[in-house]
């Protein structure tokens, strides 16, 4: 399949292709002689073409915005045809995106609080650049209903979520749910395209010069959502999660990336308090990603797992 997909661009002999890994997507890493590229094949009834050709379009634009900005970011590659993705069969479809240099790092292993600050700027220039770009129909939205609603989530659930969370369980996801919906309210102007998920896992960094370069990937989720909540997920790595127990250095990396992300873009220093509860809505939001289909074997486990660190959010220091 990723090879009748390639077949649709303009690949030069010899290119080899591997596979990298297979979630939500299957990627696959593409080589030619002189450029890497990296096709995704999309899982079936997951994404619709128009959710893609919006995230697409998006990221194409964005690129724009950002152009000598010093932030890497893919480029989608059109096909032979000049669309931005093709479909394999049917209710399936891939794309071919620019590979992005750089190595992941986290707190103990390479990750020092300069490039913290840098990963701060880099998403405070993209929240910045979105406010310039009018997105395609078609992205989804992450508003509270989205985040916590069986019915409108855009991970399209095939479970429901009183079928995989305990009552107890249930109760801390509609209270963190109520509370987030509060928030929102609140920053009601502080809504555009997010990345959604702005992780450790999906930032490429290298160092040019005495200065880090940073590369994003996998706009897969980005969306309609609250720029704060966008800083949420990289927190949640900062603390020490899902990787390990509480970082004590957590305090000082959240404020070195609050201050990268303040040199592009205002953060109001009122906005921290809502963080806690906006690091637990993004771990109560994942319940429902563990009820699609075929994400994972273990839905209810993975869904308590994720109760647990929304608990663990709710404790932070502010």
């Amino acid at each position: 399949m990723a090879r009748a997909a390639l077949s649709a661009y303009d690949m030069p002999r010899g290119t080899r292709i591997e596979l990298l890994g297979s979630g939500l997507t299957m990627i696959f890493r593409v080589v030619t002689t002189d450029a890497r590229y990296a096709l995704r094949v999309h899982r079936r009834g997951y994404r619709t073409t128009a959710n893609t050709r919006a995230e697409l379009a998006y990221l194409r634009d964005l690129g724009t915005a950002l152009a000598g900005s010093g932030v890497l970011l893919p480029k989608p590659v059109p096909a032979r045809t000049g669309d931005l993705l093709v479909e394999v069969s049917d209710d399936q479809h891939a794309d071919l995106i620019t590979w992005v240099e750089g190595e992941v790092r986290r707190p103990g292993d390479g990750l020092d609080l300069t490039a913290v600050r840098q990963l701060g700027r880099t998403l405070a220039l993209m929240h910045n650049a979105a406010q310039d770009i009018t997105p395609a129909d078609g992205l989804p939205r992450w508003d509270a209903d989205a985040m916590f609603t069986t019915a409108a989530s855009p991970f399209r659930p095939v479970l429901n979520i009183g079928e995989i969370l305990s009552p107890a369980d249930r109760a801390d996801f509609d209270d963190i749910g109520d509370r987030t919906r509060a928030i929102f309210a609140e920053l009601g102007d502080q809504f555009g395209v997010i990345h959604c998920d702005y992780i450790l896992g999906n930032i490429h960094l290298s160092r040019v010069g005495n200065r880090w370069q940073v590369g994003v990937i996998d706009f897969g989720d980005c969306g309609i959502g609250c720029y704060v909540y966008d800083v949420c997920p990289l927190l949640g790595n900062l603390a020490g999660y899902p990787a390990g127990p509480y970082n004590p250095d957590y305090p000082r990396l959240r404020d070195a990336l609050l201050d990268g992300y303040r040199s592009t873009r205002p953060f109001p220093a009122e906005w921290e308090r809502h963080l806690p509860v906006l690091m637990a809505a993004r771990n109560a939001n994942h319940c429902l990603l563990t009820a699609g289909l075929d994400v994972s074997p273990t839905p209810r486990e993975d869904a308590a797992w994720r109760m647990d660190l929304a608990r663990i959010s709710l404790e932070l220091p502010v």
